[in-house]
């Protein structure tokens, strides 16, 4: 894959709902409040002030990944952040300066790179298995095969007409049910694992649970798919298409602004080319919330965490534990820090 300019990547984020809601997360000295019931030229004066008056932005790969777990907590579920997207999108030059701060800011810490093969972090909660072997094979066409099922259910039932201004809550999340027993993050420290800030993903438990943490080497050789930019993920949905109209007809379709169909990768056939696929940071942050056209349909990506591989093949060689954590992931990272007792654990190799 060609590396980007840097404009492109400001371009993206400044392109996708998510991207937007960050960027302007980052301007404290103005909220959404500040901007209700404004027309659009005066909205993008104030916008345009405050980025003029941008006090400095966060310092450190911790402090971005937590401001993007807060933007991502209140991604599109009470109705208010979209109202705010057509104005977001329509201020994108005045958001601009800021945008390219982040972008200069987060290249450093690694938003676009490939997946780091030593030192993955893998969080496995209390009512979770940790899977070996074949059991993540399984694991992967089992949901496969619940998925398509459930599928077909959905699209036996007679679609609802629903008014302008109304939506149908359905699946908004585009990560398999098998995707919090395998998918890994990057090593950030001093978080145990980056998992636990709270990136709204629906598989993280919304009360006080335990999970422990590993860190995990994988193969030089195992072949991970690398999604940095919403193409790569339109790419692979066209490549290994399975619809999912009958289970995601949602939210989608409200963020979206189209009805339709929606199609999500079939893992079963994904995992006869790859043993893994990446999701960057840069790449999830630029891809949420955007509707991708593809052959028979369109796609999303959401419910992600970003930096996350889900593997759908064990390809590990080293498992170490880490230590235990206990808690409710959080955006705030003091209270992850807080739950956290670090301790040598076993050691496993294939």
């Amino acid at each position: 894959m060609a590396p980007m300019r840097t404009d492109h990547r400001v371009d993206r984020l400044l392109n996708s709902p998510q991207g937007q809601e960050l960027i302007f997360s980052l301007i404290p000295s103005i909220s959404d409040m500040d901007l209700d019931g404004l027309e659009l030229r005066e909205a993008r004066e104030r916008i345009r002030t405050a980025v003029a008056a941008q006090s400095p932005l966060p310092d450190g790969p911790v402090s971005y990944l937590a401001a993007l777990a807060r933007a991502t907590f209140r991604f599109g579920f009470s109705g208010s952040e979209e109202s705010l997207w057509p104005l977001l999108t329509a201020a994108r030059e005045e958001l601009r300066p800021v945008a390219e701060a982040v972008v200069t800011a987060v290249s450093r810490y690694g938003w676009w790179a490939p997946v780091q093969r030593s030192d993955q972090r893998l969080l496995i909660w209390d009512d979770h298995d940790e899977l070996h072997g074949e059991a993540v094979d399984d694991a992967v066409r089992s949901g496969v095969e619940r998925a398509r099922r459930e599928n077909e259910e959905g699209l036996a039932r007679a679609r609802p007409c629903l008014r302008p201004g109304h939506r149908r809550g359905a699946r908004w999340w585009s990560a398999p049910d098998f995707a919090p027993m395998t998918w890994t993050t990057g090593a950030v420290p001093p978080l145990p694992t980056t998992a636990l800030l709270g990136f709204i993903d629906t598989h993280q438990p919304f009360e006080p649970t335990g999970a422990s943490v590993l860190s995990v080497t994988v193969e030089d050789e195992a072949r991970v798919y690398e999604v940095a930019v919403p193409d790569d993920w339109r790419r692979l949905v066209e490549r290994f298409p399975m619809d999912v109209t009958g289970t995601h007809d949602g939210e989608w379709r409200s963020w979206g602004g189209v009805t339709g169909p929606w199609v999500l990768p079939n893992w079963s056939e994904v995992m006869e080319h790859f043993d893994g696929m990446h999701v960057t940071v840069g790449g999830f942050v630029s891809s949420c919330g955007l509707a991708l056209p593809v052959e028979g349909g369109f796609t999303m990506l959401a419910g992600w965490i970003p930096d996350a591989t889900l593997w759908l093949h064990d390809v590990t060689i080293d498992r170490q534990v880490l230590g235990r954590w206990y808690g409710t992931p959080t955006t705030d990272v003091a209270e992850v820090m807080a739950g956290w007792t670090a301790g040598q654990g076993e050691r496993t190799k294939r």
